[in-house]
């Protein structure tokens, strides 16, 4: 599969400290960052030269990809991450409609010296490519491959291969989300949609990035680690935007047009005049994979046991890293239909929950919650009033009607958003009893 390799590999070049302080800028500008754990990976690397590293982070937002290349590159970390088909886009260019459609439209100049696909742009900063789904692939003589179902997982096997022999640290996103009901049924393909989590849940990490992790090292005699790693966002950058892109997919719009959409989307957040919001990062042990039982020529069931195993346990291990953000707790207060709630309710609710996360372990490993986010100076959980208050700073503006008091009941107006920051948490509260 190697002769394939250019419609996928990456061609990392370093980056100069003006495009990094541009990020840099623009991420300070949109969050407050908490990184932890990554030091440690770092120093497992250089203690282990020899060895590949891949990160298996869960997948909220389209910021994931840029925010976890910055970091990497400000940790001094050459780190590939895996991009689909609305990343790697070949006809829009950078300079021409990415630059001064979202920026400022004073920038449409630089398109007369400078041209970079966005697709381009990406492989040269460290990304390669994921097929999701089977499709025609024009090759820049103008021929076409198609991309059937064995053919894209021949070529993800083969590339994964080449990776680990590589040495190579590396980025999957294994998460998919079950699709159960509302506009997002348009979606739905087997009752799951891979990828990004529209809804704010993600029910699993799918086996078989961890299988080809696996062969992959016993393939090359690499020794292989498998890191969680949990992004939480207190405000997910597009999360009033998945609602428009479903109905444009609904509406049988060019994806091509969604994907440019979905990217400005992203964009003008970065740079746009907001609340800046809290972002956590959280860099869970590493797991060295162990191969010295699939050595038999004949354990392919095996190996696919193992790989089960592997996306189950890292799968815990990353939930178990979520923090609490404010938001979490109002929602979660809500009912499953987010009526209308009392005053006094709501805060009767959010005491009960306060109190239920007071002592709440979590996970195979029984760890204590993180809720870093909602502690006061005297390491208590913050009162229902401090809670709502956060809440409302992000999620009842002016140009964010999410949510809002009305009377003396508080009330969800965008029931997709508020879903998705309950179903953030919603793993810690599956075992509290309903008030």
């Amino acid at each position: 599969m190697e002769s394939m390799f250019h419609l996928i590999e990456h061609d990392w070049q370093d980056i100069s400290a003006l495009e990094l302080v541009i990020y840099q800028l623009a991420r300070g500008n949109t969050f407050n960052m908490r990184i932890i754990g990554l030091e440690e990976i770092k120093r497992l690397k250089e203690a282990n030269p020899d060895c590949a590293i891949t990160f298996k982070p869960n997948h909220l937002s389209e910021a994931d990809f840029i925010l976890l290349s910055i970091l990497f590159r400000e940790y001094n970390m050459k780190v590939l991450i895996e991009g689909g088909s609305n990343l790697f886009i070949d006809d829009i260019d950078i300079f021409k409609e990415v630059l001064p459609g979202f920026i400022n439209k004073g920038l449409e100049g630089i398109a007369d010296t400078h041209q970079m696909s966005i697709s381009r742009y990406l492989s040269t900063r460290g990304a390669f490519k994921v097929f999701r789904q089977p499709q025609s692939v024009r090759q820049p003589d103008g021929s076409e491959i198609e991309m059937g179902r064995k053919e894209i997982i021949s070529l993800t096997r083969a590339y994964r291969y080449h990776l680990v022999k590589e040495k190579q640290m590396y980025v999957t996103f294994p998460g998919f989300s079950a699709i159960k009901q509302g506009f997002f049924d348009l979606l739905k393909k087997a009752g799951t949609k891979t990828g990004r989590s529209y809804t704010g849940k993600i029910d699993g990490y799918h086996h078989l990035p961890f299988q080809i992790d696996i062969e992959a090292s016993l393939f090359a005699n690499i020794d292989t680690y498998a890191v969680p790693v949990n992004i939480a966002y207190e405000r997910v950058l597009e999360d009033e935007h998945f609602a428009e892109m479903a109905r444009l997919y609904e509406s049988g719009e060019n994806k091509r047009d969604i994907y440019l959409k979905d990217l400005g989307y992203i964009v003008k957040e970065f740079c746009g005049d907001k609340i800046k919001a809290n972002l956590s990062i959280k860099f869970g042990e590493p797991r060295k994979i162990d191969t010295s039982d699939l050595k038999d020529p004949f354990a392919g069931r095996k190996i696919k046991g193992a790989a089960h195993k592997y996306a189950e346990e890292l799968f815990d291990d990353m939930l178990a890293l979520q923090p609490i953000f404010p938001a979490n707790i109002y929602f979660s207060a809500f009912n499953e239909n987010f009526n209308r709630t009392p005053v006094r309710v709501m805060k009767e609710k959010i005491d009960d929950i306060r109190d239920f996360l007071r002592t709440l372990v979590w996970g195979n490993a029984r760890r204590h919650v993180d809720l870093h986010y909602v502690l006061g100076y005297n390491h208590h959980i913050i009162s229902a009033d401090e809670i709502i208050n956060r809440t409302f700073q992000i999620f009842s503006r002016p140009n964010r009607h999410i949510t809002a008091i009305d009377g003396d009941q508080f009330v969800v107006y965008n029931r997709e958003v508020a879903q998705q920051y309950k179903n953030h948490s919603a793993h810690f509260f599956e075992d509290m009893r309903p008030s």
